[in-house]
């Protein structure tokens, strides 16, 4: 059965808190350009994030970054009870340079993760989570700046205590043999995103069979390997287009597309435009975050 306690929605942010007590396992390929704070409040779950599945229990926070590769799966017992939240980089991008001097990129660039929060810290964040919700739902006056007001002290809240940096609060990596070999697989792609060329040679690499690799790295990341590979590589490449001034031909091979149609073909299909259109829309939206934070 799934429950939803609450949808509140405002422009640019989504909140949500939903229980389910059966098997649930997040279905579908998740990439998308919305930033995600995840939220559990009872149960435990796996979560699959870039090159990585980590064991998150209850009282645990998750940043994810837009753009990066995740999947919420099924750990010991069904019944889990989460919260999460949807951002948009706009307008609570320019709220938080301008009341905090926090750019929204940065952060999630550099503390995106799961890490599991000591009793005052839960109390804290659940506070600030349920006072959002119920911000959005009242619909007071002023509500949507008392709502990323809100927001705005969670993320100053993390950056304050220095949880990312404290190892105590980093929650474990997933432990079983499965998510570990797919883990090893994942990174070595990551790391080699135009050495890897297929599924076979993975298997070889990794003295496994092809067959049990392919089912368990979908089973895990929810994207069959050669998905992986090219979604790797497209991440790889948005980030020369915006910090280079290299061609297409020239990332196309450096990635190792042997045809530049392909790679762009590629290119669109994940991010819904051409490398020269992201180059342009990102490196303009990148320059001007740069000019605010200076001015802040």
């Amino acid at each position: 059965m799934e429950r939803i306690v609450f949808k509140e929605i405002m422009d640019g942010i989504c909140i949500d808190r939903i229980i389910r007590d059966y098997e649930y396992t997040m279905p579908t390929k998740h990439v998308h350009d919305e930033y995600e704070i995840y939220y559990l409040l009872e149960g435990e779950r796996y979560y699959f994030i870039e090159n990585q599945t980590y064991l998150v229990k209850e009282g645990s926070i998750v940043f994810i970054n837009k753009g990066q590769i995740h999947k919420t799966g099924a750990a010991g017992e069904s019944y889990h009870d989460r919260i999460l939240i949807e951002l948009k980089e706009e307008p609570f991008q320019t709220f938080l340079l301008s009341s905090c001097g926090i750019s929204l990129a940065e952060f999630f660039s550099s503390h995106y993760g799961v890490i599991q929060l000591d009793n005052n810290g839960r109390h804290y964040v659940e506070a600030l989570l349920f006072g959002m919700a119920d911000e959005l739902h009242q619909k007071q006056f002023h509500y949507t700046s008392m709502t990323m007001m809100k927001l705005c002290s969670l993320f100053v809240d993390s950056l304050r205590s220095n949880i990312h940096d404290n190892p105590e609060q980093v929650i474990n990596l997933a432990k079983t043999a499965k998510h570990k070999k797919v883990s090893e697989v994942a990174s070595f792609i990551m790391a080699n995103p135009a050495e890897v060329k297929s599924l076979d040679d993975l298997a070889k690499r990794f003295f496994i069979s092809k067959c049990y690799l392919s089912r368990i790295f979908k089973e895990v990341t929810s994207f069959t390997v050669c998905e992986y590979i090219n979604i790797t590589r497209i991440q790889k490449a948005q980030q020369i287009l915006i910090e280079t001034n290299l061609s297409i031909t020239e990332i196309s091979a450096l990635l190792g597309y042997e045809s530049i149609t392909y790679f762009e073909k590629v290119f669109s299909n994940f991010t819904k435009t051409s490398p020269l259109k992201y180059r342009k829309k990102n490196k303009k939206t990148t320059q001007s975050i740069r000019d605010k934070k200076d001015f802040a």
